[in-house]
């Protein structure tokens, strides 16, 4: 009898553990942050940390636009209060010098907007604002400026991005000494409290 009782109880356990092995395992447990690979294989994987890819590079402002589109904030032209100061050449090239005569200039005042005049100023010469004590002297002019670390200049004589240098006397003190841009009026403005400059239009020298 104790036999037969040690013999059931062997069978038993072989049982036992013959149904544990064929048992199937239970799936693991996912979380939000687990990724199931057999449900979505190695394409459903999103891109791994460290990639090359780039994304594309910002739209360039009007202000890199303006400058040449190549410069950077160090190269940009010398504001009141910026440090330090860098001066720069004016370089008319060859293709440009002798081509242009005068600008147009539209004089916005902000008193009296029935006052406002377009004034056309030879390169080289002055205007003054009625019997306000300013001067606006017009030098160069460049039809497609661009600039660099040493120098403001013309790309070539097509009025890509037209600017013109001006210089601002008030009582005989300068003012301003910039550029005005005729596609960028805001860029670099003049600022003053009663008067406002947009350069409009551009006269060619007279081919002889």
């Amino acid at each position: 009898m104790k036999q037969l009782i040690k013999n059931y109880c062997w069978v038993s356990l072989v049982a036992l553990v013959l149904m544990m092995g064929c048992t199937e395992a239970e799936p693991p447990v996912l979380d939000e942050n687990t990724i199931d690979i057999s449900r979505t294989g190695i394409r459903g994987l999103s891109q791994p940390e460290g990639s090359a890819t780039k994304s594309a590079p910002p739209p360039l402002t009007d202000r890199q636009l303006a400058e040449g589109s190549g410069t950077d904030i160090g190269d940009h032209p010398v504001l009141p209060g910026d440090q330090p100061q860098i001066y720069r050449e004016v370089t008319v090239p060859k293709s440009v010098a002798g081509k242009w005569q005068a600008v147009k200039i539209l004089v916005l005042d902000k008193r009296d907007e029935e006052r406002n005049t377009m004034q056309t100023v030879a390169l080289g010469s002055s205007i003054t604002l009625g019997d306000s004590g300013i001067m606006v002297t017009a030098q160069e002019f460049l039809p497609n400026f661009v600039m660099d670390k040493t120098s403001y200049t013309s790309l070539d004589n097509t009025l890509a991005n037209p600017a013109v240098h001006l210089v601002i006397h008030e009582n005989g003190q300068e003012i301003f000494k910039g550029w005005i841009f005729g596609k960028y009026p805001n860029l670099y403005a003049f600022q003053h409290d009663r008067f406002a400059l947009q350069l409009m239009d551009f006269i060619r020298t007279p081919v002889s």
